[in-house]
């Protein structure tokens, strides 16, 4: 019976901290132009997948970042240079559930706004010298993500 107790807590402390969510997000550049897809995150995990066909999906795990072009998912490209974002994203990652309201990496500002009715992220505003955008977050839910969505080889389509 101990044993059963301690199998049932270990279950329960595991889905306490685990931090497994995905949203709908729209990225609208200072020109105008604008993007949706689909995040997903698993603790220090996430997936940026645009829903363009002429886009890509980035993913990020082991502190390692690669992109994924959608046209042709059997190729892979490591991230390496102007990754300054990335590193804000997963700084937010990994602060939360303590997140700051702003983030400064080398020369660019991360700014983190939160819905009025609920404590979720509603809006991230990137400035930089190279790019101005607003990735507005919706229908955010928490859900079980599996582990092979953040594989690059072999890619895992995910739907929303």
């Amino acid at each position: 019976m101990k044993y059963f107790i301690l199998f049932f807590l270990l279950i329960i402390n595991k889905n306490i901290f685990a931090f497994e969510l995905s949203c709908l997000f729209e990225e609208v550049h200072q020109n105008g132009d604008s993007h949706q897809g689909v995040i997903i995150i698993k603790d220090k995990k996430f997936r940026y997948q645009y829903f363009s066909h002429n886009l890509y999906t980035i993913i990020h795990k082991d502190n390692l970042s690669f992109y994924v072009q959608n046209s042709d998912k059997t190729k892979f490209f490591k991230i390496n240079n102007n990754s300054e974002i990335l590193e804000g994203i997963v700084s937010i990652i990994e602060d939360y559930p303590n997140i700051e309201k702003e983030y400064y990496i080398d020369r660019s500002t991360i700014k983190v706004e939160y819905s009025a009715t609920k404590k979720i992220i509603k809006r991230i505003i990137i400035l930089s010298n190279e790019v101005n955008m607003s990735v507005y977050f919706q229908e955010c839910k928490n859900s079980d993500i599996k582990d092979f969505y953040f594989s690059w080889s072999p890619f895992w389509d995910y739907k929303y």
